[in-house]
């Protein structure tokens, strides 16, 4: 099984779970927690949609990056609409300028963090009837988004979230949407955990998260138990937890520890570079690393990820274990 999303609707998949709030969901994200190997929960969005994308820029104090993006590309078709890709977080600003200088409605929406933002969020526009009005069109990989009449109607305004506190290099999420020209926020709460604690340690000398573990991510089951035993001579706590299907298993999962703010507190690095770095910042004490394995055979796929201890459980309910099989 491939360690990466392939075509327009795995990315687009991808990057919206990525970026939600760990919520409860109604089903199970299991091909993308497979996929990245981070369980997590499919949270409910007020806005249309939420892409992804890597951060190139900024830094935490605000400050732009020396040498800016090139121009931003925006193709026209011969009905006049603007098709362009889901923008990189430092092209966010002139690409809104652009899109305004061309008559569209455009803003940018700052993010902040809760203490600095009281804006309850919602009335975007959702799901449209007619797919010819969705803002977001399945085509070339680099033609994700189409302007036009339909998907930014007249009295609507094209949105784009923006965060100028991560550093270079990491991940973060641009979130957009289309939403009455009325109903435009001045800002959107950044919910990433820990976010006001590593702004405020931004100026401050950072801390010594100790020593550092580093191993390559298991990708087999028989991987996992020389590499428990290692880690946990060496003192970490650690543990293995079996998908099942629901009727051999009652424990419905969940609790797993989310995007951290602090770019050292990841369990792996943003880009997926297969090896779990394992310290007093990824793994805090009271916390568990995790991997997680299936029950079925065919599915070797290992996930890894950080619990608090008390939320450890022995199995989790795998609901596509209980899928009829397909027709013939």
């Amino acid at each position: 099984m491939s360690s990466r999303p392939h075509g327009f609707e795995d990315r687009l998949k991808a990057a919206l779970l990525a970026r939600l709030p760990e919520t409860p969901a109604a089903t199970p994200a299991r091909s993308f927690t497979r996929r990245y190997g981070v369980p997590l929960a499919v949270g409910v969005a007020t806005v249309a949609v939420v892409a992804v994308m890597t951060v190139p820029g900024s830094s935490r104090d605000g400050s732009r990056p020396a040498n800016g993006p090139a121009e931003f590309q925006i193709k026209k078709d011969p009905d006049g609409s603007l098709r362009f890709r889901l923008p990189e977080q430092p092209e966010v600003p002139a690409l809104v300028k652009r899109l305004k200088a061309m008559g569209v409605s455009a803003a940018v929406v700052p993010m902040r963090p809760p203490s600095q933002c009281s804006e309850p969020g919602g009335g975007y526009r959702g799901p449209q009837a007619d797919p010819e009005a969705e803002i977001m069109q399945s085509g070339d990989d680099d033609t994700a988004l189409k302007v036009n009449a339909k998907t930014v109607p007249p009295g609507y305004t094209l949105t784009f979230n923006w965060a100028d506190y991560y550093p270079l290099g990491e991940s973060h999420g641009i979130g957009f949407g289309v939403i009455e020209t009325s109903k435009v926020p001045s800002c959107s709460v950044d919910y990433s955990e820990g976010l006001e604690e590593a702004l405020k340690a931004a100026s401050e000398p950072p801390k010594d998260p100790g020593r550092t573990i580093e191993v390559p991510r298991p990708v087999t089951a028989g991987e996992l138990p020389e590499l428990v035993r290692s880690l946990q001579a060496q003192g970490v706590d650690v543990a293995v937890t079996e998908r099942k299907p629901q009727s051999e298993c009652t424990a419905l999962g969940g609790g797993w520890r989310g995007p951290q703010a602090d770019p050292e507190a990841q369990l792996e690095r943003s880009g997926g570079s297969g090896v779990l770095r394992i310290n007093a910042k990824t793994v805090p004490p009271g916390y568990t690393l995790v991997f997680t394995k299936s029950a079925n055979p065919s599915d070797p796929y290992i996930g890894a990820g950080v619990k608090e201890n008390s939320k450890v459980t022995p199995c989790e309910v795998d609901y596509s274990l209980n899928a009829p099989p397909p027709p013939h």
